[in-house]
């Protein structure tokens, strides 16, 4: 089974995944991808390897290198995040980016690696350098129409027809199939995981400049040119090699590819033997990021180790998940969790209905919170979840304090569930565009009433940059959003805080109170 779990490495947290056992492989993915591309070759190598999978800096889960960005601080924190799990010697595959930083590390400690293998090694001159930085690699930036996912789409769906895809001539033109609309969501999101951010490993492939010192490599490599690869004609453009250094066609495709890497790690990596590796979570000081097993899935969660009590922060259902710096901490464990569907913890088979949010919750109280008093927070409508929970946790919880809570009745929960943005992914891409409009609205109307004046609130526009994250958590969610909210928004909320055996404190301001419920509620407790 394929498991996930964060490392720190300074003050930047890397993702990665692994499963099996025996030698070790490092699997580095292109740009502007993920670990997520080595699910099915992870399942494969795992059988006879440890194989492990980081999302490299800045994309997926992991946080960018400070600075300046270069091949050669990518390598060498791919270096570090060996050093930090444990890993002497390792086997190495990369793809695209991932192996030009592969070739780096390689060039700068060939005797960390039993065997290096790369998918595609790109050598392009500097007019080809230059194209693709200035055109290529546009800024993105969100702007308030949301403009800027209408260009994503298109631009994910043009690289499958053009390479570079800022360049419609006949000349670059590639004969790939065209992305379904699934398949050009998928390859959306990965851009829209990291935001601007994907131009750094980009960025970084094109400057590079060293290309030529694959010809001094003094570890084992192959350089592996797939036939349907757009890199194949780069295989013309390499220098002499030494004899440590292979250059070889595969007219198989990818299953060839791993064939040929079967043997190739059998000759190589196979005697290293089974590794002694630390891959799983870590207790630090100050704030840190891990993974926990739940049986509903893995859920991510920040954490800040404390004493005398613990407090449970539930971010809002359908928004972005809270990072340490939104909230206020005492001495006492921190616990912020990502519901699962969202963030980090987006990766799970199970429906984020009700019961899916309450065991991921009470899991993650009880593993992490270690029988402390434990106050619970929630904001807007997970609110819903916390009677549940607390009943759930009993005597253990001190107090609940709830921030801006949805006090709905019957028949604006209903009319809340059928406004939903559709989830259903438009091939034009539509559903992108329709979960801004309901996103950055539902600001400015009370998203429980019918559209109307008396819906309308007096209130600025929200940040687009806020608008921008939450609608990156709606469409991770996507089809599973109508369950979410289903779940979170319910009648009667009032009622069942009012009944809690636990001190109940309401933090909402004034234009943020819809009729007055919130102070009614206050009051209703003061009493």
């Amino acid at each position: 089974m394929i498991q996930r779990q964060f490392v720190r490495i300074g003050n930047r947290h890397v993702h990665y995944r692994h499963a099996g056992s025996g030698p070790v492989l490092i699997l580095l993915h292109q740009s502007p991808q993920n670990s997520r591309m080595w699910l099915s070759m992870i399942e494969r190598f795992a059988t006879r390897y440890t194989v492990i999978a980081p999302d490299t800096p800045g994309f997926g889960y992991s946080d960018p290198l400070p600075g300046e960005q270069d091949i050669d601080g990518f390598a060498r924190a791919t270096l570090a995040f060996a050093d930090a799990l444990g890993i002497g010697k390792f086997a190495l595959f990369g793809m695209h980016t991932g192996g030009l930083i592969g070739m780096h590390l390689g060039w700068i400690a060939p005797e960390r690696l039993s065997a290096l293998v790369i998918d595609g090694y790109a050598l392009f001159n500097d007019a080809e350098r230059a194209r693709y930085t200035d055109k290529y690699l546009p800024p993105f930036v969100p702007s308030w129409d949301g403009g800027h996912l209408r260009w994503l789409w298109s631009r994910m769906r043009e690289q499958l027809y053009f390479f570079p895809w800022c360049d419609p001539s006949a000349d670059c033109a590639i004969m790939l199939p065209p992305y379904t609309p699934a398949g050009t969501h998928d390859a959306a999101m990965d851009i829209l995981d990291v935001g601007d951010n994907y131009r750094i490993g980009y960025g970084a492939a094109f400057a590079y400049t060293q290309r030529q010192r694959v010809a001094e490599l003094r570890c084992p490599a192959w350089l592996v040119y797939r036939t349907t690869d757009v890199l194949l004609p780069h295989h013309e453009r390499l220098p002499a090699l030494p004899d440590n250094v292979a250059c070889v066609i595969e007219h198989e495709d990818v299953d060839g590819l791993h064939r040929r890497m079967d043997a190739i790690l059998a000759q190589t990596t196979d005697a290293l033997g089974p590794a002694s590796v630390d891959l799983g979570a870590r207790v630090l000081e100050g704030w840190y990021r891990q993974i926990v097993d739940t049986a509903v899935g893995e859920v991510a969660v920040w954490v800040r180790q404390g004493q005398q009590g613990a407090v449970l922060h539930i971010h809002a259902p359908g928004q972005r998940p809270l990072q340490p710096e939104e909230v206020v901490a005492d001495a006492r464990t921190q616990l912020l969790v990502e519901l699962p569907g969202h963030g980090a913890s987006c990766e799970t088979a199970h429906a984020p209905e009700a019961a899916t949010i309450h065991a991921a919750l009470l899991a993650v109280s009880t593993r992490l919170a270690g029988g402390q008093p434990l106050e619970v927070q929630a904001h807007e409508a997970a609110g819903g979840y916390v009677p549940a929970l607390v009943a759930a946790l009993g005597t253990q919880v001190s107090g609940v304090v709830l921030h801006r809570p949805w006090l709905l009745d019957a028949a604006e929960c209903q009319t809340f569930l059928q406004q939903l943005p559709d989830p259903q992914v438009h091939r034009a891409g539509g559903h992108m565009a329709e979960a801004w409009q309901w996103e950055r609205e539902r600001h400015l109307l009370w998203p429980w009433l019918a559209p109307s004046m008396e819906a309308r609130r007096r209130v600025a526009g929200p940040p687009t940059a806020q608008v921008h994250a939450n609608v990156v958590e709606l469409l991770r969610l996507g089809q599973r959003l109508p369950l979410l909210f289903a779940g979170a928004v319910v009648p009667g909320l009032a009622q069942a805080i009012a009944a809690l055996a636990v001190p109940v404190r309401l933090e909402c301001a004034e234009a943020d109170d819809y009729a007055g419920r919130t102070a009614a509620l206050r009051r209703q407790l003061a009493g």
